[in-house]
């Protein structure tokens, strides 16, 4: 079953291979990309916006549910949804 662009797959922070917080990692394995290209992005727009999207990093570590491998974040992101 292939998901939508604008599926409702959930977004979630993955403890398995996180530096810190397991953001990026999320993002990465939401997006589709490369995790290396995603915390470059991040590290970059963090500098470039004087640490102001440090701060959405934190909260969305505050936020957003923990799953511990990228295995397991695929399994529930493919899982049908019933309404």
């Amino acid at each position: 079953m292939s998901r939508g662009r604008f599926s409702n797959a959930a977004r979630s922070r993955i403890n398995e291979g996180k530096w810190f917080g397991g953001i990026c990692l999320g993002v990465a394995a939401y997006g589709e990309f490369r995790v290396d290209w995603v915390r470059t992005v991040v590290l970059l727009l963090t500098l470039f916006t004087g640490g102001l999207l440090a701060v959405a990093y934190l909260i969305l570590m505050l936020v957003l549910p923990v799953v511990p491998t990228v295995a397991d974040y695929e399994r529930q992101r493919d899982a049908p949804r019933y309404p």
